[in-house]
């Protein structure tokens, strides 16, 4: 597969509006059938400012190979393609409208596209000059004569999250210093000769055009449905946009069951969530900013709500158009769910057009009327929204935060939602096209403290649930930690997350639950026999979140940044256990730690977790000492 499938660029013209000039190799298959392409290329209010960039994807069908702009979930390609512009408007006074606008696309699968803008703008610059078709031709074969594979092994789904969600050791300076471990961590056989790592963790592969080499950056991990680098993030407007849906308004009276789960004052990030998670048509609109900005939005929303890689299917079934105009309203009707952007007013005022509208000129949520239902309850804000929001707006406050920390408290809420929304459905119960594999023990879900909380939370997102559901299992979404895609080899399957989160309670529950404790480990323990599964667990350490924020805000209080137990409560859990009581339990927690220490990214995060407290070390090295001096005897 190619780098770039096609370059493409194009002007405005006074009279006659924006149009193609040149495309290269050949002209994009079914073009014709891509009505107003090259308005999509230079977006409107483009003369008010000297740049901008544009985004929206295509879609490959497989059968006549042509590309389309809605998704076709039964002849499109799986992956999406990503057709990014850049557009420059130059100043020249011999022109009839004073200056000239010009833009240039490249298409391309690639979701790091972002970093190709040094190469575009040098070639954008190139056909100001120049209005032939030779610079795109250079351009073309410098981009695809490079190989940008880091790694040809296809590791899971799990231990990419794992990877990703490692903030509290230095993992990143072991990947940058130790060239072994990163070969063997990331499956590299052979590095391509002209590719080197830097600092910041992205491999850089080095481009020449018009005599100039220029570096390009390549994710060293990359997740699905994930746009750009997400071990290495680097947008600087991610911080002051999410600040603003945060400070949002909700400006319409309208509720919906779906939507206003806590009537009027919902939070409007809220509101958001579960407009994805229940397939709403939302639109984002600013007449006063660029494209740019409302696109940066719209991909903020993507990761808000994929969590990195947990919820995936969105950039293909949900109809993710990142800028659009009027003359794509036939498109959106056609639509039961999306996600788009605007610069035209024109869609606000038709609220049957969309089921949320989000102003950003003016910071402010419309909820549709035609949506609007009448509030049969009010209900309190459940618990895994309350943590969220303070445990977000900690971290933003927060200077010594970065992007990394609010992307794992984003990634660690989206898991939990789901958890919430899955809850009345057992896991194990999932597809039929899924292998059904043994549940070790009952309990899967989300865990509530006591049955009351759970019949009030439950209640409080039960329509949400089912909507959410019904997508889930027809495929709209993916869950890349439904249960049944856990199983280890033996088909072996046990909701971690549930059991840990009830292990974290026992201490507030009676003394009949003790014997549940020991079985619990014992399961545990049945369950890690492979890399897989041991990788999965401590995955799962990692997604569980502080059961409120206050260790947050102490960590916040003394100097700001997290602690390493603060960013992975589920391992400190298993350390605590190490002082239980009972002997079975203790056995069973060497032996777990013991496994973890036979895996090669595992036993690593393992030997530091150790290291950064003398108690729990000593209390292992104890109990492995007595263990083999028992055995001896």
């Amino acid at each position: 597969m190619p780098n770039i499938e096609f370059l493409i660029s194009s002007e405005f013209h006074v009279d006659k509006g924006p149009s193609l000039v040149h495309q290269f190799p050949t002209e994009l298959p079914g073009l014709q059938r891509l009505p107003f392409f090259a308005e999509l290329m230079i977006p409107d209010q483009i003369h008010k400012r000297e740049e901008d960039y544009t985004l929206f994807l295509l879609h490959r069908n497989t059968r006549t190979g042509d590309f389309e702009y809605k998704f076709s979930p039964l002849e499109s390609e799986n992956d999406p393609y990503f057709v990014y512009t850049i557009v420059n408007n130059v100043a020249d006074s011999t022109v009839r409208r004073g200056s000239v606008i010009k833009a240039l696309s490249l298409v391309t699968k690639l979701v790091y596209f972002k970093h190709f803008r040094p190469l575009l703008v040098i070639c954008l610059d190139r056909c100001f000059a120049d209005s032939g078709r030779g610079d795109l031709e250079e351009l073309f074969h410098s981009i695809n004569c490079k190989n940008f594979e880091v790694s040809l092994a296809n590791y899971l789904v799990v231990k990419k999250l794992l990877i990703t969600s490692i903030l509290d050791l230095p993992l990143n300076e072991k990947l940058y210093f130790d060239e072994s471990f990163r070969n063997k961590l990331l499956g590299i056989k052979h590095i391509q000769e002209d590719l080197f790592i830097r600092r910041d963790l992205s491999f850089n592969s080095i481009v020449t055009f018009r005599n100039m080499k220029i570096p390009v950056k390549l994710p060293v991990v990359l997740l699905p449905d994930t746009i750009g680098d997400y071990l290495n993030p680097t947008d600087l407007n991610f911080k002051p946009n999410l600040l603003n849906l945060l400070d949002a308004t909700i400006a319409t009276s309208h509720h919906n069951n779906e939507l206003t789960v806590y009537g009027l004052a919902t939070p409007p990030i809220v509101v958001l969530i579960n407009a994805m998670l229940t397939g709403k048509k939302i639109i984002f609109m600013s007449y006063e900013n660029s494209a740019g900005y409302i696109i940066d939005h719209i991909l903020l929303v993507l990761k808000l709500v994929t969590g990195g890689g947990i919820l995936t299917g969105l950039l293909t079934h949900y109809n993710v158009f990142p800028m659009i105009d009027v003359s794509k309203i036939s498109l959106l009707e056609e639509c039961e769910s999306f996600l788009a952007g605007t610069i035209n007013p024109f869609f606000k005022s038709n609220d049957r057009l969309w089921d949320l509208f989000i102003d950003l000129d003016k910071n402010e949520f419309y909820i549709s009327s035609q949506i609007a239902e009448p509030e049969v309850s009010r209900h309190s804000i459940i618990g895994e929204d309350a943590k969220f929001l303070s445990n977000l707006q900690l971290s933003l406050c927060n200077y010594n935060d970065d992007l990394t920390t609010l992307q794992l408290i984003i990634r660690r809420h989206i898991n939990e939602i789901v958890r919430v929304l899955l809850s009345s459905r057992n896991y194990s119960a999932s597809r039929p096209d899924q292998n059904q594999g043994t549940l070790l023990m009952d309990g899967v879900g989300y865990f509530w403290h006591s049955d009351t909380t759970k019949l009030l939370e439950v209640s409080c997102y039960q329509s949400i649930s089912s909507k959410f559901q019904n997508l889930l299992f027809a495929g709209k979404f993916g869950y890349s930690l439904e249960l049944p895609k856990l199983s280890n080899e033996l088909n072996l399957m046990i909701d971690l997350q549930h059991q840990l989160q009830r292990l974290n309670n026992v201490t507030l529950a009676s003394g009949n639950t003790k014997m549940n404790e020991r079985e619990i480990w014992f399961n545990i323990l049945k369950y890690l026999i492979s890399g897989k599964s041991l990788e999965t667990f401590m995955l799962v350490t990692y997604l569980i979140p502080p059961n409120t924020s206050t260790s947050l805000q102490s960590s916040s209080l003394h100097g700001g940044g997290l602690t390493i137990f603060d960013k992975n409560k589920g391992i400190e859990l298993l350390f605590v256990n190490l002082f239980n009581e009972d002997n079975h339990v203790k056995s069973n927690i060497i032996m777990i730690l013991q496994e973890l220490q036979d895996n090669f990214l595992c036993g690593w995060c393992l030997k530091h977790f150790l290291e950064s407290n003398v108690l729990y070390q000593l209390a292992f090295e104890d109990l492995i000492s007595c263990q083999s001096r028992t055995l001896i005897a």
